[in-house]
């Protein structure tokens, strides 16, 4: 039974050696999968910075809840003794004037919908983060499966290089060569495993969730399609979306909300009060009226301040509107050179190199080829193949970057 099983262990070894693989390799489709709707799900629930946002939501509308209709009374009483002993009661009410509370409370709503704006805007830049970093998992994962495939045909090259060399028909400097590009291959696998971990790592960190969990990515490049966009729609778009320009914004419509209040501030409330006192066996009532009178503070430093900040307000909404419009146009551009890049590596680009690496390695098994018109063809193979994944990945890339810019889904947009 021992020796049963020594055997079965060492079949196992075999085939991973062959496959050119490891034993953290045949377990990976163990690792958890996740798409990128559920990233970015996991993303908005679990995300540090949106937790800290939402309570500030919450502390912004308790401000405004706390509000009051009327502010308190206010109770005051004397009591003076003697012969002619005497005592005051006296309940005093103030009412503000110019509609102060009407300013208030609306200060308090445009504070509100700002925060909660901020919430928004920051789920547009987590998506963006979150999208760019899933792709790249994805980048990396189908790399290192052409690693692996690389792999497995330079240790095919190199058996046969060592086959013919023990034949006599190849000299040993083609062995090493051969060796060199089995090695060489491996190397880029080891790089590639670790860029891999590295980009789970940044994935995890966006999402929140352990920063040592191992995911395994499931999408694919086609789910985001070309399309025929025009940039001053896009630019439209993005003003009218935008959730930062939306909080500027509403910043100049609390600025002038605020001048509004200290304007009104500037008339004094009215205080009206009833008096009672008893006085040497005696009962009186009364009712009182009092009103500051504005001669030296006619609140000029609220108003002043109130107006010089709308000035700056408007002049932050221009240069917010300005950035969005080069943000569009930059990713507009960017997505049209990544277009074109992509239509160098068309079907039939990638059809024809198949067949050119399978017809050099078929001469070269009947000796109608040299190994180095194999090594360059092969080379060749590797090269494009990977120049292919990346000219995806900047197609993605500016994909997200325009989308994230107008605020909005680009299906949205068209």
């Amino acid at each position: 039974m021992k020796n049963r099983f020594c055997l079965i262990f060492t079949f196992i070894v075999m085939c991973i050696f062959v496959s050119g693989g490891s034993l953290e390799n045949v377990f990976a489709d163990s690792h958890e999968e996740i798409t990128l709707e559920s990233a970015i799900n996991t993303a908005v629930q679990e995300n540090p910075s949106l937790k800290v946002l939402r309570e500030k939501v919450k502390v912004a509308q308790a401000q405004l809840n706390g509000i009051a209709l009327l502010s308190n009374p206010e109770l005051e009483s004397e009591f003076i003794g003697g012969e002619e002993a005497e005592q005051i009661l006296e309940l005093t009410k103030s009412f503000e004037l110019g509609g102060q509370r009407r300013h208030r409370k609306q200060i308090a709503k445009i504070n509100l919908e700002k925060v909660n704006l901020e919430l928004t805007d920051e789920v547009r830049k987590l998506r963006k983060s979150i999208t760019l970093a899933f792709y790249q998992v994805v980048l990396n994962q189908d790399k290192l499966k052409l690693a692996k495939e690389i792999i497995g045909h330079n240790q095919q090259m190199f058996e046969m290089v060592q086959f013919q060399f023990a034949a006599g028909d190849i000299p040993v400097a083609q062995v090493g060569l051969a060796n060199i590009q089995l090695q060489s291959a491996r190397r880029e696998h080891a790089t590639l495993e670790n860029d891999l971990r590295l980009t789970q790592l940044d994935l995890n960190g966006l999402m929140g969730t352990p920063l040592d969990a191992t995911l395994t990515a499931t999408g694919k490049y086609d789910e985001i399609k070309s399309m025929s966009l025009k940039l001053e729609d896009l630019k439209s778009r993005a003003l009218t979306h935008r959730p930062d320009l939306k909080s500027q914004k509403l910043s100049l419509q609390r600025t002038e909300s605020t001048h509004r209040l200290a304007k009104a501030a500037n008339i004094p409330n009215l205080n009206i009060g009833g008096i009672a006192e008893r006085s040497s066996g005696e009962m009186g009532l009364g009712v009182k009226f009092s009103i500051p009178l504005p001669l030296f503070d006619w609140n000029r430093a609220e108003i002043d301040a109130a107006k010089a900040q709308k000035h700056e307000d408007n002049a932050q909404i221009n240069n917010t509107e300005r950035q969005i419009e080069r943000e569009v146009m930059a990713a507009y551009l960017s997505l049209n050179a990544a277009q074109q890049n992509l239509k160098f590596y068309d079907d039939d680009l990638m059809k024809l190199l198949n067949e050119n690496l399978t017809r050099t390695r078929s001469a070269y098994e009947l000796g109608e080829a040299q190994l180095f018109e194999l090594i360059l063809i092969q080379n060749e193979f590797v090269k494009t193949r990977f120049a292919y994944l990346d000219a995806i990945a900047s197609y993605i890339k500016a994909f997200v970057e325009l989308e994230t810019a107008i605020g909005t889904s680009i299906t949205l947009a068209e």
